[in-house]
């Protein structure tokens, strides 16, 4: 029983040490090629969130009671947890000399990256008459609201609504009836105030149209409605065949095109690419930045079927190299192959460099496998290859492995990076 639990514990330890992917089935006729995308980050403040101290109404001639707040570093990559800084971080702004409405700025600054954060406090004088500001949105999730408080009589207040993104700010109320049309608002403390902020909805600004062609099927539409973010992106949560619009942590809307095509291929044809209506023709998962291109329509493109050698092979859908590994493993497996010509089949993979638009910072990385009859074909290391024979036993699992050094990481700068792995299929 020791000698079994000991066995299990240890596969359990092995299996910790690789990275698990989704993998996604691709069929190649004759000499063809895909590509696994790749994304890593090396860690940027972006953010700071600031949790306010249980006290924030304060009587005139107090000083500031930080109990209860914290600060949290937020960084650009979905992977990156918030890092509690409070200790680290500095306040200024707060005064207690009149009453009124103050802000207190907090800032916090890492890696020469300084960001900022604000709460707001109320100072009050017990003897003056004070009055009640209540603030709420319209949705929940449309936006955020600050100003509310305690106040005294004719006190200057600011209340001011932030919308969210895909809203917009539209109007305070009171009661039901409009009070102001200004996201930030300001009067008098005069009565015990309830003032909610109402914000609507963006309406539809792009709409892509996917064509047939010569194929057959329903053309289909993909709207501004369905933006999802980077890391759903990347995660795949999204219809690849009809490819999908996100955000990126620069703020812009972008378009993948249709990985592949969704639509029934001509007979003696095979898919081939897309053709857009603002010019040329582009491969699947090309990425448009929405703001340059507008409604466009893109077109399904067909060639003259190749040869009918066909190798599928199962390959991760996308693969994260976390900051920091020097080696990041992932699977490759050759599920079928139809060989007629040919008896031998090269999977070459191609490493490339990780790329940041951000910085233009760039991190090299090689390539290895542990694939059948494993080879180098240059000396630079660009390119590394496995074979599969007419003779072997299907399906076959090998490794592939991403290779960046603890000097590259440590020279990299901060940034989201991105790269593509390219597989090509070669007969013999």
């Amino acid at each position: 029983m020791k000698k079994l639990l000991s066995i299990i514990l240890c596969l359990i330890l092995v299996m910790g040490c690789f990275h698990l992917a989704a993998l996604a089935d691709t069929t190649i006729k004759g000499d063809g090629e895909t590509n696994i995308p790749l994304t890593t980050g090396v860690p940027e403040l972006s953010s700071i969130t600031v949790t306010p101290p249980a006290k924030t109404t304060y009587n005139v001639g107090d000083e500031l009671d930080t109990n209860g707040m914290t600060v949290m570093a937020n960084y650009n990559y979905t992977d990156d947890t918030p890092k509690d800084v409070t200790s680290a971080a500095t306040l200024s702004g707060f005064d207690s000399s009149a009453a009124g409405q103050g802000t207190v700025t907090v800032t916090y600054t890492e890696r020469e990256v300084t960001k900022t954060d604000a709460f707001t406090v109320t100072i009050v004088d017990p003897s003056a008459t004070t009055y009640t500001i209540s603030v709420s949105a319209d949705p929940a999730d449309g936006g955020t609201v600050s100003g509310g408080g305690e106040f005294a009589e004719n006190a200057n207040v600011t209340v001011t609504a932030t919308a969210n993104s895909g809203y917009s700010f539209v109007k305070w109320t009171e009661n039901g009836e409009q009070v102001s049309t200004n996201a930030a608002y300001t009067f008098q403390a005069a009565a015990n105030r309830t003032l909610v902020a109402v914000f609507e909805a963006d309406e539809i600004i792009y709409t892509i149209t996917v064509e047939p062609g010569d194929g057959a099927g329903e053309a289909f539409t993909v709207q501004s409605t369905s933006i999802i973010s980077r890391a759903e992106k990347l995660a795949g949560n999204y219809d690849a065949s009809k490819g999908c619009f996100y955000l990126d942590n620069d703020g812009k809307v972008y378009y993948s095109l249709p990985s592949q095509c969704a639509f029934t291929v001509p007979d003696e044809k095979e898919s081939d690419c897309w053709e857009a209506s603002f010019g040329g023709t582009f491969d699947g998962g090309t990425i448009f930045e929405i703001a340059r291109q507008g409604n466009f329509t893109i077109t399904a493109l067909y060639k003259d079927a190749g040869p009918q050698e066909t190798v599928t092979i199962s390959i991760p859908a996308t693969i994260n190299v976390e900051y920091g590994d020097t080696q990041t493993p992932f699977d490759v497996q050759v599920k079928s192959a139809v060989f007629s010509e040919h008896n031998e089949v090269d999977i070459n993979m191609f490493d490339s460099v990780f790329t940041c638009e951000a910085n233009g910072g760039t991190i090299p990385f090689s390539m290895t496998t542990n694939g059948n009859n494993a080879s180098v074909q240059n000396a630079g290391g660009r390119h590394v290859c496995f074979e599969v024979f007419s003779n072997m036993a299907l399906p076959y699992t090998c490794q592939g492995f991403i290779n960046i050094t603890s000097e590259a990481w440590a020279a990299a700068k901060p940034g989201y990076y991105t790269a593509t792995l390219l597989i090509h299929v070669l007969w013999w």
